[in-house]
């Protein structure tokens, strides 16, 4: 049987593409959420109700993935019900426009948490997982453009560097560290579960 492979993000095109990629390439599935939130978990079960369609062994949780203590529970859920993991794709999201004039940390700390936070903490939990696996691929997509205001650019820089940091960190161990262009993540799932 093949492993499971775990998806986490907001919502969109790249997220359904890479779910149903898994799909078809026989992988049972985690669809979790970042954030808890109605368009999140509207998105998710939409892509939920899809695999659902086409008899995909599917989970479809949805998450605080900033709270370590839920990711690596819903992780251990998913390798109790479907074996050891295979690959984990987080797909972060567009950054928040937040227009310099009109910035608040009150909004930006938020947005860090449930985009770089979220996407830190799962890493740290589905590497070891990977790792005992002897080898899966931790997958990060990129923001598709960098935007003009300086805080959502901050941001977008920190998520676009993450993956080579944090694969020279983690040079030399049985992991594979995978950065993509989000509108390409679905292709390097495909390639990254032919390995």
């Amino acid at each position: 049987m093949n492993g499971p492979v775990a998806l986490f993000g907001p919502r969109g095109e790249p997220l359904r593409a890479a779910a149903l990629a898994a799909a078809e390439a026989g992988h049972p599935l985690l669809l979790s959420t970042l954030a808890p939130g109605r368009d999140q978990e509207f998105a998710t079960a939409s892509i939920a109700n899809e695999l659902w369609a086409l008899g995909a062994e599917h989970l479809h949780r949805i998450v605080d993935a900033a709270d370590p203590v839920a990711v690596a529970a819903l992780l251990a859920e998913t390798e109790d019900r479907f074996g050891p993991l295979a690959a984990c794709l987080i797909t972060p999201g567009e950054p928040p426009a937040i227009p310099f004039d009109e910035f608040s940390i009150d909004e930006w700390l938020p947005a860090t948490r449930a985009s770089l936070g979220a996407t830190l903490v799962i890493a740290r939990a589905a590497a070891p997982l990977l790792e005992r696996r002897g080898g899966g691929t931790l997958l990060i997509g990129e923001p598709a453009a960098e935007p003009a205001a300086a805080a959502s650019a901050i941001l977008a820089r920190a998520l676009a560097s993450l993956p080579g940091l944090l694969a020279a960190e983690l040079a030399g161990r049985p992991l594979r560290v995978v950065a993509a262009p989000t509108p390409a993540l679905a292709d390097a799932l495909r390639a990254a579960l032919a390995r």
